[in-house]
């Protein structure tokens, strides 16, 4: 094991993935109920109580700070999809802003001596296929059959290779970029406490204001933002 993952394991933190907290079988398929499930099941717990204390009783003029949170959020959401996306793409804009939320908060448990869900690749890998799916949607109804299959030749046919490439290439850069980030996140943060000792406890807001805050607000934010690249990226003329 290389000195830093060791460190940082001897240090208190889990390096060899989620823990699995149960194991069923279902269809001849052994199953396993991980921590980052339990947590993710926690996350979307947590938005279904904000959305709900929010959106409870609005009204036409906002009377409640709730409301105008909401509709603050609710704006700035349509704002990023309009700067990203254009107008005719503001359809995405409950499903952006639902990945935002969910990435956000998920990045934000280690806050709660919890592990961040995105910090397990399975976790970061099915959002990025979503993505993909997404992308080759917009690409398919914009360009219809023809237009599909005639984008992986463009600007010339022998481009075919390396056009399938670059198109797999985006989902696993973009699983492996919010995964490797939070990931590195967990094993620096460990190492800083391996290495102050019982002088730990004197700076941990610190490491914490980078670590667990600034850049699970920058991740989310950049794993939302290729997400509205790539689909609004992939319409064919």
């Amino acid at each position: 094991m290389p000195a830093a993952l060791l460190m940082a394991s001897e240090a208190g933190f889990t390096v060899n993935g989620p823990l699995v907290v149960a194991s069923f079988d279902l269809f001849g398929i052994t199953w396993n109920l991980t921590e980052s499930v339990i947590v993710q099941w926690i996350v979307m717990l947590i938005l279904l109580v904000v959305m709900i204390v929010l959106t409870h009783k609005m009204e036409v003029i906002p009377k409640t700070k709730r409301q105008v949170m909401a509709e603050w959020i609710v704006t700035l959401v349509q704002g990023m999809v309009d700067t990203t996306m254009g107008e005719k793409y503001k359809k995405y804009t409950t499903y952006i802003g639902a990945l935002l939320c969910f990435i956000l908060i998920n990045n934000l448990m280690s806050l709660l001596g919890l592990r961040n869900p995105t910090a397990d690749i399975s976790v970061t890998g099915a959002m990025a296929i979503i993505t993909f799916i997404l992308t080759q949607y917009n690409r398919a109804k914009t360009g219809r059959v023809k237009g599909y299959f005639h984008s992986f030749i463009e600007p010339m046919p022998f481009m075919l290779p390396f056009n399938i490439i670059g198109e797999i290439a985006n989902p696993v850069s973009q699983a492996l970029r919010l995964f490797g980030n939070m990931v590195a996140g967990m094993v620096i943060g460990g190492l800083i406490y391996f290495a102050l000792g019982n002088f730990a406890i004197l700076i941990p807001a610190v490491t914490s204001l980078y670590f667990d805050i600034f850049s699970a607000v920058i991740q989310a934010y950049i794993f939302t933002t290729l997400t509205m690249a790539y689909i609004s990226g992939a319409e064919c003329e």
